[in-house]
């Protein structure tokens, strides 16, 4: 499992020649640290005077952004699963009729999952955004810093994982699914955009 392995491996092992771990597991690490930092500023709030009235709220946040950060952890193994089940069931036989089938059926299975999983991670991520904003508005001003990278790394994940999506999206025969999955694609990438701008015009630094 890559989420287990320290850091050091990891980028090791993503800079091989293996296909996995790829872009979408770097995506869900990215994600992870974006919710990691709201968790820190959240803490770093949490007991600082001036800030009272926040404090509970922080607990909540802080909490939350914690769990998710672990949620996010558990995409890298997920992204890799699904790359390496596709290239299985593009090496599944294929001699007759029944072969072919069972192949067509696996390689359409693994292409759903290679999809799903990122467009998610996507949507997952967008989520955050609302307690970046939070944190960067009520939170410990000495980490607003941490506010702004937390909101471009959640962007970056968030446009990562989609150019995931969309290499496999024209893989997908079935053009109604096609078009849906274009079209929550669309809306999460277009709303990501719009709030990182919003939030990072709230950093005066």
């Amino acid at each position: 499992m890559f989420k287990d392995v320290t850091l050091g491996e990891f980028i090791s092992q993503t800079s091989s020649s293996q296909a996995v771990p790829g872009g979408g597991s770097v995506a869900a690490l990215t994600a992870a640290n974006g919710a990691s930092l709201i968790a820190m500023i959240c803490n770093l709030t949490v007991g600082k005077k001036g800030y009272e009235e926040h404090w509970d709220k922080m607990k909540e946040v802080a909490e939350m952004c914690s769990q998710k950060a672990q949620e996010f952890l558990t995409f890298i193994d997920k992204d890799s699963k699904a790359f390496n089940d596709y290239m299985q069931a593009l090496k599944m036989p294929k001699g007759d009729k029944e072969e072919i089938m069972a192949r067509e059926l696996s390689i359409t299975s693994a292409l759903y999952d290679a999809t799903f999983v990122p467009l998610q991670l996507a949507k997952n991520a967008e989520k955050l955004f609302e307690y970046a904003d939070y944190a960067i508005s009520f939170g410990n001003k000495m980490a607003t810093s941490d506010g702004a990278i937390a909101t471009i790394l959640l962007k970056s994940a968030i446009t990562s994982a989609l150019y995931n999506v969309k290499i496999n999206l024209p893989s997908i025969e079935n053009t109604a699914i096609r078009q849906k999955i274009s079209t929550m694609m669309k809306q999460v990438e277009q709303k990501a955009t719009q709030q990182e701008k919003t939030i990072l015009e709230k950093v005066k630094l």
